[in-house]
């Protein structure tokens, strides 16, 4: 992992989100389990304790005409007839698409758990943080138990090897000398992968005058991707600057009160209104700084295609774009939530599952709830290259 997310001693925004490419769960059916005890009623009661107390959506989901306390009753009758970890691993899940999968909220299943695991407490970079101890706590807790295990190179401190990832498709448009990165993830795996193909490909077509970041499907990763290997090679350094909103519980202050000063919402002149109704009385003051390193050498102009699956650490970028002017943004309005840093884990005793979900609301360059997505600079009524490469070839006759 680079050093450049930890410069000026934040260690922040690594997002590992692979879980929303997964296929919901089905329907658990019905069994002989009803007559058996409810060993995870307590679990139950807990993760809505949890989302109650530290998850700063519940009120915005109720705003949205999502029936929460309606699903809440519902399901806890559903685990009553549970005796299983994995069904009610299953039935977890299945309660959080209702919610939307709203700001993260997933079950972390044995698989993304290695993953976690290699890059929190195998990483020799974040092992070394003060601020993702939380994280590694937990997940040290959570290999103990049945349901999780450590990646088998966990001894002998190898790496995990990447799995095959969709690749970074690069087309180059002659006649009005745009290249087009169609990048499909950010995901932790493709970091290394990808480091160099920005340089190789600016260095086979020279004459580029316009740069496409073609994000449209991209639903995220880990922020380092677009760090290392899109803003970095250009050799600027950045800055930017956000704020996060959260609910005032030890749960939360624990996880920021050692890297951030934590202010009152309620003595800030200019809080966001939905900060105050959603009950987030605190937020911290992001600043965040990307590193240059000269790789490429291009006065090309700079376009990010965006639709609503871009999501997560392909958010973050939009917004990094909004903020600092690096790119024009074109496309339809962002799925969103990209403005927190990762998710944070909360251990369930009796199951052994580990579930997360973000516990900062991000806030906008307009003020508004990231939650809710980003505004392109120019919309477009088709999302495609097509018809950003019209508005190209139109800027260009200007």
């Amino acid at each position: 992992m680079s050093k450049t997310v930890f410069k000026k001693g934040l260690v922040f925004l690594i997002a590992v989100l692979f879980l929303l490419g997964c296929a919901r769960p089905a329907q658990e059916p019905a069994s002989d389990e009803a007559a058996a005890p409810a060993p995870f009623a307590a679990d139950y009661a807990l993760v809505w304790e949890i989302l109650e107390n530290d998850y700063p959506y519940l009120d915005y989901l109720r705003d949205k005409g999502i029936r929460v306390d309606s699903i809440r009753e519902r399901y806890a009758e559903r685990v009553n007839n549970v005796k299983q970890a994995k069904s009610f691993s299953e039935i977890l899940n299945q309660m959080f698409g209702e919610l939307e999968f709203t700001a993260h909220l997933f079950v972390i299943n044995p698989e993304f758990f290695r993953e976690f695991y290699t890059i929190y407490v195998l990483s020799p970079d974040v092992k070394e943080s003060l601020f993702f101890q939380p994280w590694r706590e937990i997940l040290i807790k959570a290999a103990e138990s049945e349901r999780y295990s450590v990646p088998k190179n966990a001894e002998n401190g190898e790496p995990v090897q990447p799995k095959d990832r969709p690749k970074v498709k690069v087309t180059y448009f002659e006649d009005c000398k745009t290249l087009c990165l169609k990048i499909p993830t950010f995901l932790f795996d493709t970091v290394e992968r990808d480091r160099d193909l920005l340089q190789t490909s600016l260095e086979q077509y020279p004459e580029t005058e316009n740069i496409i970041f073609d994000l449209t499907g991209n639903s995220g990763g880990s922020t380092e991707y677009w760090y290392e290997n899109l803003v970095a090679p250009f050799g600027e350094d950045h800055t930017f600057r956000w704020r996060n909103f959260y609910k005032d519980t030890p749960e939360n202050n624990r996880i920021v009160e050692n890297m951030f000063d934590l202010c009152n919402t309620s003595e800030a002149a200019d809080a966001p209104e939905w900060a105050i109704r959603y009950g987030l009385n605190r937020y911290i003051c992001v600043e965040q700084f990307v590193q240059g390193r000269e790789a490429v050498h291009s006065d090309a102009k700079r376009w990010v295609l965006v639709n609503s699956d871009v999501y997560s650490s392909s958010e973050a970028f939009v917004v990094f774009c909004k903020l600092t002017g690096w790119a024009t943004v074109v496309g339809a309005q962002t799925w969103g939530d990209g403005m927190g840093f990762s998710p944070v884990l909360r251990y369930l005793p009796d199951s052994g599952l580990l579930f997360e979900f973000d516990m900062t609301a991000g806030e906008n360059p307009d003020g508004t709830m990231n939650i809710e997505g980003t505004t392109p600079d120019i919309v477009l009524d088709t999302v495609d290259v097509d018809h950003l490469l019209e508005l190209i070839r139109q800027e260009q006759t200007d």
